[in-house]
């Protein structure tokens, strides 16, 4: 069997037409879903924050009552 095909091509003759190159693929993983992670909480804090001070303050405020409590 001859390969008549291009040397320099990124796609195998058997390879379905709707395949990604390895190149162009998202990058997956811990980073990239740290990444996710951190932007979704950011998106929470720019529409919420007032709750995430509220409960940064409710935070605060219950560490002193212990420290307090302890002394």
């Amino acid at each position: 069997m001859i390969d008549n095909m291009n040397p320099t091509s990124q796609f195998h003759p058997y390879q379905r037409e709707t395949s990604i190159p390895v190149a162009e693929r998202p990058p997956l993983g811990l980073r990239m879903r740290v990444k996710q992670v951190l932007g979704r909480v950011r998106t929470y804090l720019r529409a919420n924050p007032a709750t995430v001070f509220g409960g940064l303050a409710a935070i605060a405020i219950s560490f002193g009552l212990l420290r307090a409590r302890r002394s």
